[in-house]
């Protein structure tokens, strides 16, 4: 590459006058009212709409206007003053008035003596560049708030289930009512329990209890409506009722109540303390929907149905048994199975018979895997 030879002939102004990007020379003025524009190029002249004649002797703020961000101003003076180079990226107008972004650059002129004299700031209009910027983050966030809803609702429904809720913008639909088997798990005895070991100890047995009961409830169908504490409610018939609702969820009774008996021997063995889980299951009609402001939604399930299998679950204790059922579930297990195979299902259970529940007028024929402590 040969090497620039300085002296050789170069027309400064006639490439000034050529450059792609806008140029502007303003005085050296940065006081009140602060420099003025001695010359621009022609295309400064394309991107701001501003004739050269027109500008002459004006403030560069001409091209300032409501959205313009001055907040980038905020060290303009000190770099300029120093003779450092100062670069601005904001909204400025057009003389139409449009708006466009524009990045500049602007650098002091110095005589032999060092006095700044001139300022020649370098402009550019970057909207495209902005514009897809902008695009390309709203889409990053977009994504982002899929991830997290997508994150979300696997803490609640299967993972057959979730891409399915996910690709709705109402992944939930419309409140309706539908006929659902509903499940209740919580510690038996919590409040002594939290009373008796260090709060860290509470939060591990939290975490441990939902991870694994969300795994056998994902496994039979299952949706877990909410986390209360140590309260787990899950449902079986959503989002749309299914043919083994009850069955499902009566398996998964069973199964929750071996994983429980078998999360208990192996605390003991470690020498903690032993929890118990208490189960109430109840099928019949709920009310399904979005409940909150606008600000704040969240997916629950509502009715009859809900509070007796939660009255189920807290019978476990006086009753002195971890499973009680609903003759309604018991009823579906048997219409969803041939003979055979309901009875097979439902010979693990004994029939209580009558049950006061608190709050409801009429009685609830119950179910119980036991009088006592099932043995395993």
């Amino acid at each position: 590459m040969p090497k620039f030879d300085a002296s050789s002939e170069f027309d400064a102004a006639a490439a000034i006058e050529a450059a792609a990007e806008g140029v502007l020379i303003t005085t050296a003025e940065l006081n009140a009212p602060g420099p003025s524009i001695v010359y621009v190029n022609p295309a400064f002249e394309r991107i701001t709409g501003w004739s050269r004649k027109e500008v002459i002797g004006l403030s560069p703020r001409i091209l300032q206007g409501p959205k313009t961000d001055i907040q980038i101003f905020a060290n303009f003076e000190e770099r300029l003053s120093s003779g450092k180079i100062w670069e601005g990226l904001t909204i400025n107008y057009r003389k139409d008035g449009s708006e466009f972004w524009m990045e500049w650059s602007i650098v002091p002129l110095r005589t032999e003596q060092g006095r700044i004299y001139q300022y020649v700031a370098v402009q550019r209009d970057v909207s495209a560049r902005v514009a897809a910027e902008l695009r390309l983050q709203d889409a990053q966030a977009s994504q982002r708030a899929a991830d997290r809803a997508r994150a979300n609702l696997a803490r609640y429904f299967p993972p057959k289930l979730v891409e399915t809720l996910a690709a709705k913008d109402q992944p939930f639909g419309s409140v309706r009512r539908q006929n659902m088997a509903v499940l209740f798990a919580d510690i038996v005895g919590f409040t002594n329990l939290a009373e008796s070991v260090e709060p860290e100890e509470v939060i591990e047995v939290l975490r441990e209890l939902h991870s694994w009961m969300a795994r056998v409830i994902f496994k039979w169908d299952g949706s877990i409506e909410s986390y209360i504490g140590d309260t787990v409610l899950a449902i079986f018939g959503f989002p749309e009722p299914g043919n083994q609702d009850g069955t499902n969820a009566l398996s998964c009774a069973y199964e929750l109540h071996a994983a429980a008996y078998q999360w208990e021997q192996e605390r003991s063995a470690k020498g903690l303390l032993p929890i118990r889980i208490g189960l109430g299951l109840h099928y019949g009609p709920v009310v399904l929907g979005d409940v909150g402001t606008g600000e704040y939604l969240e997916f629950t399930v509502l009715g009859d149905t809900v509070n007796t299998a939660s009255r189920l679950q807290q019978a476990t204790r006086s009753l002195n048994c971890d499973l009680v059922v609903g003759q309604e579930l018991v009823d579906v297990v048997k219409a969803e199975n041939d003979s055979a195979s309901g009875s097979t299902l439902l010979s693990r259970l004994q029939q209580y018979g009558d049950f006061a529940i608190r709050g409801r007028s009429r009685s609830v024929v119950i179910w119980t895997l036991s009088k006592g402590r099932t043995a395993h």
